[in-house]
């Protein structure tokens, strides 16, 4: 059975990202400091180390064409373009046991978003829903599920040797296709081509994503991580943060009370990359 619980600001990650809080802003909007780790979790299989995990920042940034529902950097994102009015609500897990996390977050005046995460023998079901509050259209939604592997040395890949996609012929190392980029884009068939204001100016792979799903082989080549939705609409990582994202693709928003939906898995699972692919378009599609 894999441990999920909620996440403390402390560890490697935590003291790296404090590290950079009082540098100035990265490029593109990128905030470099804190994060508000309400929303956050950390993950464990039986067969890591005893001080491995996988840290998740389930609700990174919960955003629509024009503005926030939330956003975990401190301070946000897009200062100068959807963070400009966001104000901060602090969000907690309702944990239910070892296996169960769940919120529900209501924003005045603009609408909600609810997450669900619950732990299985060797993956996570993840649950997520938006709705709108607004008498206008949220348009379309971006929800960044981000993965981080900067305390697992049996899973974080900071060279993208061993992390990869499918491009519909065949899984490809991120490090093969990006040449030692530390952040680019992959657009994923049936995203629409949508790619968030906040990534539109780094770098675009022109290769296409078959399945909305990235995987990590382990060090030891005897395990596999990944995330998978039904649909996402990007697939990257990042070098420093050794995080990984398959992030999910939710319909246009148009009406007031409408809700969408994304349903996906984070895996941890015995076998090789091949293997897990195998299992997701069994379960997905």
């Amino acid at each position: 059975m894999l441990r999920l619980k909620p996440y403390a600001w402390k560890g490697a990650y935590a003291e790296m990202r404090s590290a950079h809080a009082s540098k100035p802003r990265q490029p593109r909007g990128q905030a470099t400091g804190y994060h508000d780790t309400g929303l956050c979790a950390e993950l464990r299989a039986p067969w890591m180390e005893e001080h491995d995990r996988l840290i998740i920042r389930s609700s990174e940034i919960v955003a629509y064409e024009t503005g926030y529902l939330y956003d975990d950097h401190i301070p946000p994102c897009e200062k100068e373009g959807r963070g400009r009015d966001y104000n901060h609500i602090p969000f907690k897990w309702d944990v239910h046991d070892e296996s169960l996390h769940a919120a529900h977050c209501n924003v005045p005046g603009i609408g909600r978003f609810s997450l669900e995460l619950k732990a299985g023998e060797d993956h996570v079901d993840v649950g997520m829903d938006v709705q709108n509050g607004m008498s206008r259209r949220m348009g379309n939604v971006d929800w960044h599920f981000c993965v981080i592997g900067y305390e697992s040395p049996s899973i974080g890949d900071g060279a993208l040797t061993r992390t990869f996609l499918y491009d519909g012929k065949r899984l490809r190392s991120l490090s093969e296709l990006s040449f030692g980029l530390e952040t680019e884009m992959f657009l994923v068939r049936g995203g629409n081509g949508f790619v968030p204001s906040i990534h539109a100016s780094y770098p675009r792979n022109p290769v296409m994503a078959a399945k909305s799903l990235v995987l990590v082989e382990s060090a030891d080549g005897r395990h596999c991580a990944g995330v998978g939705f039904g649909q996402a609409h990007t697939i990257f990582s990042n070098t420093r943060n050794r995080c990984f994202h398959a992030d999910p693709y939710f319909a246009s928003i148009e009406l007031k009370g409408e809700i969408a939906t994304a349903r996906g898995r984070i895996y941890l699972v015995e076998g090789t990359s091949e293997e897990l692919l195998k299992r997701y378009t069994s379960e997905f599609g």
